[in-house]
C-alpha cells in the first residue's frame, strides 16, 4: 500500500508540478516537502511543523481532508507519548514578504512629503509675518489729542501744510490764509494770539479741548466761542494776545507760564497755588 509521502508526489508529479514552485507558493522550504514524500518526520522541525506542512501540501494539490486526516492524528498521538523538547537546530522560517515601491513610486512619494514641508513652512513663515505686523500696528503710538505740558523742551516741529476748515462757533483755527479778526468776529469770546518767540499755547472751552501746539514766531491763531475761553501760555512774553479786539499786555516776562481765562465781560490770570511754608502752617493740634 502507498504511503502518504507517495500518494502526495505522485499526485504533484501528475499536476506537473515541481518542488520549488510548491516552495514558492507557500514560502515553506524545499527540503520540507521532499522529507515529507519521503515520510521523513525526523527531518522535520517537529510534530507541529509536520502537521501544517502536510496539511499545506495537501490543499494545494486540492486532496480531500480524509486523505490526510489519519497520519494527522497518529502525528498527534505520537507527539502525546513523549515529552515536549524545542528542537535543538534552528528552524529555517523564510521572512515575510515586504512591500517593494518602484523608483516612479519612490519618487512621487518623497516629492509628496517636501512638498507638504514646503507648504508647512511657508504657512507657518505668514503666520510669523501677520502676527508681528499685528504687533507693530499695536505697538504704534496712536496720536493724542492731549496736549503737550507746557514744561515740556521747546523742540521745533515741522509745519503740515493744511488747508483751513470753515469757521465754527468754540473752534480753533489757523489763520495763515485769512485775517484772525474775520475768522472769530461773530463769537461773543474772541481771542485771538500772535507768536513773537517759540512759544507752546493750550487753548479749552469750558471741558473741551480746541488746540495744544507750539507756536512759532510769525503764526497766527484765532480762536471764538459763546463760553469762556481758557488759554494757557508756555512762554508768556513770547505771545501777543488780542481779546475781543483789544490788544492786552503781556501776561508775564519770557519763559514764565500763564493761564488766562477769557469771557465776554472781562479777562483773568489765574494764578498757581501759591505753596504753604513751615513758618505759615498751624502747629500740631491747632484748628483752621
Amino acid at each position: 500500500m502507498a504511503t502518504l509521502g507517495k500518494r502526495l508526489r505522485e499526485e504533484r508529479e501528475r499536476r506537473g508540478l515541481t518542488i520549488e514552485e510548491l516552495a514558492r507558493q507557500t514560502r515553506i522550504h524545499a527540503r520540507y516537502f521532499e522529507a515529507i514524500e519521503r515520510d521523513d518526520t525526523a527531518s522535520l522541525p517537529g510534530g507541529f511543523f509536520y502537521r501544517s506542512f502536510l496539511r499545506q501540501y495537501a490543499r494545494l494539490l486540492e486532496l480531500p481532508e480524509e486523505v490526510y486526516q489519519a497520519e494527522i492524528e497518529r502525528s498527534l498521538a505520537e507527539e502525546a507519548g513523549r515529552p515536549y523538547t524545542v528542537p535543538e537546530r534552528h528552524i529555517d522560517v523564510p521572512p515575510l514578504p515586504t512591500p517593494r515601491r518602484s523608483r516612479r513610486e519612490e519618487a512621487i512619494w518623497w516629492a509628496v512629503r517636501a512638498g507638504g514641508l514646503l507648504v508647512t513652512v511657508a504657512a507657518c513663515t505668514g503666520l510669523y509675518m501677520g502676527w508681528e505686523r499685528w504687533k507693530q500696528s499695536q505697538a504704534a503710538p496712536a496720536v493724542s489729542q492731549r496736549p503737550q505740558p507746557p514744561d515740556a523742551p521747546l523742540q521745533p516741529q515741522q509745519p503740515t501744510p493744511l488747508q483751513p476748515p470753515p469757521v465754527q462757533e468754540g473752534s480753533a483755527l489757523p489763520l495763515a490764509a485769512a485775517p484772525a479778526e474775520a475768522a472769530v468776529s461773530g463769537a461773543p469770546v474772541r481771542v485771538i494770539v500772535r507768536a513773537t518767540e517759540l512759544s507752546w499755547v493750550g487753548v479749552w472751552q469750558g471741558r473741551k479741548f480746541l488746540f495744544g501746539d507750539l507756536m512759532r514766531p510769525g503764526e497766527v491763531r484765532g480762536f471764538g466761542g459763546d463760553d469762556v475761553l481758557r488759554v494757557k501760555i508756555g512762554n508768556a512774553g513770547g505771545v501777543r494776545v488780542e481779546w475781543n479786539g483789544q490788544e492786552v499786555a503781556p501776561f508775564g516776562p519770557r519763559g514764565q507760564v500763564r493761564t488766562v481765562e477769557f469771557r465776554r465781560d472781562g479777562y483773568e490770570v489765574i494764578q498757581p497755588a501759591k505753596p504753604v511754608s513751615e513758618a505759615d502752617a498751624p502747629p500740631d493740634g491747632a484748628g483752621p
